[in-house]
């Protein structure tokens, strides 16, 4: 049985085909001269067009390599400096900085200049990655080029070339200060810099335009692209290829260009045996624009305003009900007709995001943690001291009818201090509910246990479990049971486990709550004090830490070593962590760049060269990050507001895939591209990761030297089929048959349907030509 294989977030098998110009349904020119004319001549790269066909006119041209999949055409600069340039982004201002498509393939190669195409379109990284066949950014010959307006009638233009000193993979995140080796402007040369800020700030006559800067910021109203400097005046004409929202800075309109050198001869196609090609699926990462939203919650209740003060801090799902907890007073509409007092939980639909206006429970302070119990009862943990009218101390019970549980009087008290208790985190595991706070002792009716800031109680009863005593000297954020329930791991502001000396994160046995072994020695990213970690969970392999400064590190789940680092800049902690399996979501106060490959937060500033991160993306109050390797997932980077910019403090991922993502959210932008109120949280939807059903039936008919390949469609719409003539597609149509001109007897025929958002079914067993 072929087995699915599986994109991950680096691998270019997603959202190239979604763009796709229409391909005809013949396939017109041989393959063996790569001129990029059709499908089935398509080029490795515009270099190789202008090599075999020096000719060759500016244009659209077919490019295929193996990490593209399918034949797509693009735009390629025939012209510039020899030619076999390919355009992968133009626009203005407003160009978005995540790895994510900004419009689609044909839009980018059509229009390329004028005002139509001064809103920005580029590619995705992963289909730049493809169009590198594999090869690093930084190995470019010719790195990258800009073209930018001189004038507001974009009638004069300046070549800047940036050659990259280190940059694997593409990214648009150029504001976080990719290291260069140097740059050009129209051949002035200029040594070392970054994409953040390259050139000279010089104002004088001859050097005003050499310099070009990506970060946003107040000089330039905030304006994102590809900026000169001061002296470079511009105006916010809709028809004006300079644009400026004030005095100088103007943004101009760029097209972004790069060249490989890449020839079909040199590429290495898998080879297909007989039985076909595997199905292939995207990672189910999270669109980026919120769906919409008909109800949210506002207000600050008794927690205050503060950041552990967040509207929203927790979810759990039970069913198709979506119970949301935090420090909220009421529940509005979307537009502000209809807003009830409800305080610190409320419950929604999983599925629409409706309000569920029967469920009114009263509690008195914030709720922080929820969990849905084994037997369909609901756990709520916070700051509050009484429920429905009843006492409980940081700990309550609904029942399955979400009624207060009365059999259910286990809570937490803090005996010293301010003795303000908290309930901050809860699991369940092995019919026991574990909890983490800010407390000293657990209690129940009239008895009580000194349990400090970490303990468990035994389901359903809610008794204490005097087997399990971690002994810890500090608040618990956070704490999550491992994947085989043998290890609890624990995250906050503990120095002390009993008589050992433990940093801020320790995992326990669950069998007696002693260290693991070998016991876990996390990495901190700074040298100062402030070290505290707010969430951990274990997904797979690997057990996420994030906190403090800054920081969102994978660990071995085996060895307990450091596997994957990622620190954000500028920014704030990682608060929050949430997953579906394959896709880790990092919530945060962070709203610039998130730098993998290194642990240190202190010891560099952002533009700096050299670098001692690998990789940099664009990330805003939450990330993805891909659950096997680690690898930060670039094409998830909402757009939203919150209050403070304290962030996102609570993450779910619903049964149906949904991310529901809360905090202190104020405003999204919505599929659609509008912006709508998110009250303490939005909702994003999952990219389609499931595998078309495959075409049958496949035949081959042969007249001369042209074949005719039909087949029978697959179940289900909104596919189209891809046509392979031995290692490599030759022909993409809507239609259940083509003819593949230049074929032979010996010519082995495969087909496939692709829904053009990254899956491919697997494709039909081999069909050879029959006929003369």
């Amino acid at each position: 049985m072929r087995r699915p294989r599986t994109c991950s977030a680096l691998l270019t098998c997603t959202l190239v085909v979604a763009s796709l110009v229409a391909a005809p349904s013949v396939a017109s020119a041989a393959q063996g001269v790569p001129d990029g004319s059709s499908a089935a001549s398509a080029a490795a790269s515009c270099w190789e067009v202008k090599q075999v066909a020096p000719s060759s006119p500016d244009g659209l041209y077919w490019l295929l390599t193996p990490q593209l999949r399918t034949p797509t055409q693009f735009y390629c600069d025939m012209t510039t400096d020899g030619g076999g340039w390919v355009l992968v982004g133009r626009g203005r201002d407003g160009w978005t900085w995540d790895g994510d498509a900004q419009g689609t393939t044909a839009q980018v190669a059509s229009p390329i200049n004028g005002q139509a195409a001064f809103s920005p379109r580029k590619l995705s990284a992963a289909t730049i990655d493809a169009l590198l066949g594999g090869h690093r950014v930084d190995q470019l010959t010719d790195g990258v080029r800009l073209r930018r307006a001189k004038d507001a009638g974009g009638t004069a233009w300046q070549e800047v070339r940036w050659r990259l000193r280190s940059m694997g993979s593409w990214s648009w995140a150029f504001g976080a200060g990719h290291p260069l080796t140097g740059s050009s402007f129209d051949g002035v040369q200029f040594s070392g810099q970054t994409t953040r800020d390259a050139g000279t700030t010089s104002t004088a006559a001859a050097e005003r335009l050499r310099r070009v800067w990506t970060f946003e910021s107040a000089d330039n109203g905030w304006v994102r692209g590809f900026g000169y400097g001061s002296a470079v005046t511009g105006s916010t004409s809709s028809s004006s290829a300079l644009y400026a929202t004030r005095s100088g800075y103007a943004t101009p309109f760029t097209q972004v260009f790069v060249r490989p050198r890449l020839r079909q001869a040199d590429l290495s196609f898998a080879a297909v045996p007989d039985s076909g090609t595997a199905a292939v699926t995207a990672l189910p990462v999270a669109r980026s624009r919120s769906l919409p939203q008909s109800w949210g919650v506002t207000g600050t209740g008794a927690g205050g305003t503060g950041e552990l003060a967040t509207e929203v801090q927790a979810f759990a799902q039970v069913g198709d009900v979506m119970y949301v907890g935090g420090n909220f007073t009421t529940v509005r509409n979307q537009d502000g007709s209809r807003k009830v007092a409800q305080a610190y939980l409320a419950a929604f639909r999983a599925s629409t995001g409706e309000w569920i206006s029967s469920f009114r429970p009263k509690l008195d302070g914030q709720v922080r943690a929820l969990k849905a119990l084994p037997d369909g009862r609901l756990a709520l943990g916070g700051d509050f001291t009484r429920v429905d009218g009843q006492r409980r101390s940081s700990l309550a019970v609904l029942t399955a009818k979400r009624t207060l549980d009365r059999t259910w009087t286990t809570g937490v008290e803090r005996r010293g201090g301010d003795r303000r208790a908290s309930v901050r985190t809860l699991d369940v595991a092995g019919g026991r509910l574990y909890l983490g706070g800010r407390f000293s002792h657990v209690v129940r009716g009239t008895g009580a246990a000194a349990l400090p800031y970490a303990a468990r109680v035994v389901l359903p009863s809610g008794r204490g479990d005097s087997q399990w005593q971690p002994h810890l000297n500090g608040t618990v954020a956070d704490l999550d049971v491992s994947t085989d329930s043998q290890r609890v791991y624990l995250a906050g502001y503990m120095t002390r486990k009993g008589g050992a000396t433990v940093r801020n994160a320790v995992a326990v046995t669950t069998s007696a709550a002693r260290l693991v072994s070998p016991a876990w020695s996390p990495t901190f990213s700074t040298k100062r004090s402030a070290t505290y970690q707010q969430a951990v969970q274990q997904v797979g392999s690997l057990v996420w830490l994030g906190g403090s400064q800054h920081s969102m590190f994978a660990y071995d789940a085996r060895t307990l070593a450091l596997r994957s680092p990622s620190i954000t800049k500028a920014g704030g902690d990682l608060q929050a962590i949430g997953s579906d399996g394959r896709v880790v979501y990092g919530g945060c106060h962070c709203g610039d760049w998130v730098f993998e490959g290194t642990s240190s937060w202190d010891s560099w500033s952002t533009g700096q060269n050299p670098v001692p991160w690998r990789q940099a993306g664009k990330i805003s109050l939450l990330g993805a990050w891909d659950a096997a390797s680690g690898a930060f997932v670039s094409t998830f980077a909402p757009r939203w507001k919150s209050r403070g910019g304290y962030g996102v403090w609570a993450v779910e991922v619903a049964k149906d895939g949904t991310l529901w993502a809360g905090g202190s959210i104020q405003t999204s932008i919505r599929e659609g591209g509008s912006n709508q109120f998110s009250g303490g949280f939005a909702r994003f939807a999952a990219r389609p990761s499931r595998a078309p059903a495959a075409p049958t039936a496949p035949a081959v008919s042969l007249q001369g030297s042209t074949a005719t390949v039909s087949w029978s469609a697959s179940a289900g719409d909104g596919v189209r089929y891809e046509v392979l003539r031995g290692d490599r597609v030759v022909a993409v149509s809507w239609a259940t048959s083509v003819r593949v001109p230049d074929s032979g007897p010996d010519d082995r025929f495969f087909v496939r349907a692709s829904d053009g958002q990254g899956n491919w079914s697997a494709s039909t067993r081999v069909v050879r030509a029959i006929g003369s």
